[in-house]
């Protein structure tokens, strides 16, 4: 940027020529502080507001000098987009600033970051728009349209399951505990977090609602599992835990509070298969949902009496959960899901086929399944201007797709 420097009064300025009006008013600034003496003061003053504004704005704006940004060159390659064609879905109205951010000579403003972020799919840091002692700013990553293999992080991004839902919710509001079933990533996990993040809402301050994963290394012995419990409700956990005893101490102090603690228990077949979690365990955790109100989600593949290990098939823990079995989305849940998620994704008709066909594990069944549609919108969105330049692009489509659903599935 071109300056004329200035000297006042043992003070140096760079006088940016920013425009034919910002000249105007350093000019006019210069002149006030030759012909009015009285104000000396006030005018140099003002001066140095003047300069530290624009000094500021300056680098808040696009003028940041850096190493090229491969990463955001490698986003727009792999979307198959010329820079003029970036510059075009972005509303940028000069191409050579695409090419400015790329080869790093300027940053672009954090309008243009949250569009870049929106069209190639990625966050800021992704694609490298992180500047140097930068904060994140939560609101400034760009939120996926689709959510595959990621946590539940509204609860407005639960589809289907609405009789699931409402049953978990009302129990739950009632203190009673109910156990969720189904096949590997059909939702389970998602239905929990959904609970939580429904709760202030629904249930109110007084439920306190702590999660535990079963697959945890904590929850290999019964004092561990009882430490986690703790601590996920946000007790204290003393340091010679006696594990159940512990546990119903600590619920003891909530149930004086007159809160109702909620526990949430994932992948309880890990739990189940330790020899350590015997009779006892299930009969002493049964009766702290009798006498202290505790209210119980368990999450498994199979129904709870299938498994429990055989030296505990004998206690009554089973008869207090109603059984939430998840299955496939129907055709009303899914048909939900694809017009919303494509609206929100700038899908044509044909790109929603996609959905359609590659959300199903089965062309013969009317079932379709969340993780495979979330993943088919997350790869077509990624590559939605070479599904719309490529005509066999769906050949390369269908080769992604199973590569990754393998990987998590299988």
């Amino acid at each position: 940027m071109r300056c004329n420097k200035c000297t006042f009064e043992g003070w140096d300025v760079k006088i940016p020529l920013l425009s034919s009006r910002l000249s105007f008013l350093t000019v006019w600034f210069v002149y006030q502080l030759e012909t009015n003496q009285t104000n000396v003061s006030l005018t140099v003053q003002l001066l140095k507001a003047f300069f530290a504004f624009f000094a500021c704005f300056h680098q808040r704006g696009t003028s940041v000098v850096g190493k090229p940004n491969e990463l955001l060159r490698t986003a727009r390659e792999r979307q198959g987009l010329t820079q003029a064609e970036v510059a075009e879905e972005i509303g940028c109205p000069n191409s050579v600033n695409i090419s400015r951010w790329e080869n790093g000579i300027t940053f672009p403003s954090r309008h243009y970051r949250q569009k870049l972020c929106a069209l190639y799919g990625k966050s800021p840091r992704e694609l490298g728009l992180i500047q140097n002692c930068e904060e994140v700013d939560i609101s400034d990553l760009a939120v996926p349209v689709f959510l595959f293999n990621e946590p539940l992080s509204r609860a407005a991004e639960m589809y289907g399951r609405r009789r699931e839902r409402e049953t978990l919710i009302t129990r739950t509001a009632r203190k009673a505990s109910t156990s969720i079933t189904g096949p590997r990533r059909i939702g389970k996990t998602w239905l929990m977090h959904y609970l939580r993040l429904i709760a202030p809402g629904r249930l109110g301050a007084r439920f306190r609602i702590g999660y535990l994963d079963g697959m945890s290394s904590q929850c290999r012995t019964v004092a561990g599992f009882a430490a986690q419990a703790l601590s996920k409700l946000g007790l204290p956990v003393s340091e010679g835990n006696a594990g159940l005893a512990s546990l119903e101490r600590g619920l003891q102090e909530l149930v004086a509070k007159k809160l109702v603690p909620v526990l949430c228990i994932d992948e309880f077949e890990r739990i189940s298969d330790r020899q350590e979690f015997s009779l006892d365990f299930y009969e002493g955790l049964r009766a702290m949902t009798t006498t202290l109100d505790l209210v119980l989600v368990i999450a498994s593949k199979n129904p709870l009496h299938l498994v429990v290990s055989k030296n505990a098939q004998g206690s009554p823990f089973f008869n207090i959960f109603e059984r939430l079995l998840l299955k496939p989305f129907t055709y009303t849940d899914a048909e939900q899901f694809i017009r919303e998620k494509s609206n929100a994704a700038g899908f044509t008709p044909q790109e929603r086929d996609y959905l359609w066909k590659y959300g199903r594990e089965s062309e013969d069944e009317q079932a379709w399944l969340p993780l495979r549609l979330q993943l088919t919108g997350k790869i077509l969105s990624e590559d939605l201007h070479r599904a719309r330049r490529e005509p066999d692009y769906e050949r390369s489509f269908a080769e992604r797709f199973q590569e990754i659903y393998a990987a998590v599935v299988y």
